[in-house]
């Protein structure tokens, strides 16, 4: 399994293969070892079939996305829109709707091409392979607003006490 997660020490972006029986995960940029929280492994020994609880921050919370580039996908959209608002414009109606089913297919073709991950919503770590089930639930708003509310409280929590000194 790959995970890529945020290092606590430099708050860089890390991606490692995450192995059976290994004990910690360590950063590329600045060699800090993070301990999993969790394991890959089940209580009878053998590998789980799919992912419960974040190795990183053992939150219990994840969802599963497509492992595809958001702008690479809002990119191929908007040039489809450009591209077709063009021809549209020098009154070609057939090759402005060949553009956006073009457009449309290029999307739907990529969709399912693309696997899947699992995301945490507390750390933002990012599981691919073998451990991602398709039996998790998908992004929940309610969940992910949650833990940014969160984040922003124990962010402005420290300069609220040294502001009030």
């Amino acid at each position: 399994m790959n995970v890529t997660f945020a290092c606590s020490s430099c708050n860089k972006a890390t991606r490692q293969q995450c192995d059976a029986g290994q004990q910690e995960l360590s950063c590329q940029h600045c060699g800090q070892g993070h301990p999993l929280r969790s394991s890959v492994i089940s209580a009878a020994g053998e590998p789980q079939e799919g992912l419960s609880n974040c190795l990183v921050c053992s939150s219990n919370e994840l969802f599963i996305r497509k492992n595809f580039s958001q702008r690479l996908g809002m990119l191929i959209i908007v040039t489809g829109l450009v591209a077709s608002s063009i021809t549209w414009y020098f009154y070609l109606a057939y090759w402005s709707y060949g553009i956006l089913l073009a457009s449309a297919l290029i999307d739907l073709v990529l969709y399912h091409m693309v696997g899947d991950l699992l995301q945490c919503y507390r750390c933002h770590s990012e599981y691919r392979g073998s451990l991602v089930s398709s039996d998790q639930d998908g992004f929940d708003l309610v969940i992910h607003e949650r833990h940014r509310q969160q984040e922003a409280r124990l962010k402005q929590a420290p300069s609220v006490e040294h502001g009030g000194n």
